[in-house]
């Protein structure tokens, strides 16, 4: 395996690229409290005794500060009925997240998988872009802990789908 020296500073690049960590789900008093999960689609249908949903035509899921939308998603929760895990499929599926005292954070990629804990992390599949006001990191497949504001990017089997990261100063 040949070692890039691009490589060796890519993850100081990235760390910068999405730093701004978010608070999920508090309330005015600091308590963490799940917001509901809303669903918007053209079709719906929900297994409830196994956990899963799959919603179907401009699908938009909503949850506090966070949006995803597709063509096709599937969520699924456990026995609470609270949200692990969202698949979605589009043209492209979209992640958008407002962040306190910073731009949006957004994303895109033809298939997006989100993960609500273990830890909680975006996935961007077969292509993607994460962006957050200037700054851009897109791969094959990019991976965003917004907990702890870090981001893996991976390229691809050929040299036209290198990892690329473009990260500008803050102006005044």
């Amino acid at each position: 395996m040949r070692l890039h020296p691009e490589r060796l500073w890519i993850g100081a690049l990235l760390a910068l690229v999405v730093a701004v960590p978010v608070a999920h789900g508090q309330d005015g008093d600091g308590a963490s409290a799940p917001p509901p999960v809303e669903l918007v689609a053209d079709r719906a249908e929900v297994d409830e005794a196994e956990g899963i949903s799959v919603y179907r035509g401009d699908v938009v899921l909503t949850r506090g500060t966070l949006r995803i939308t597709g063509d096709v998603m599937r969520v699924f929760s456990n026995g609470a009925g609270e949200l692990e895990q969202v698949t979605v499929d589009g043209t492209p599926a979209t992640y958008r997240e407002t962040v306190a005292d910073a731009a949006p954070r957004r994303a895109e990629a033809p298939r997006m998988e989100y993960f609500v804990a273990g830890p909680e992390r975006l996935i961007l599949k077969q292509g993607g872009r994460l962006w957050q006001g200037d700054n851009t990191v897109t791969g094959r497949t990019v991976t965003h802990y917004p907990e702890t504001a870090r981001t893996v990017a991976e390229s691809g089997a050929d040299d036209d789908e290198r990892v690329n990261v473009s990260v500008n100063p803050a102006t005044d």
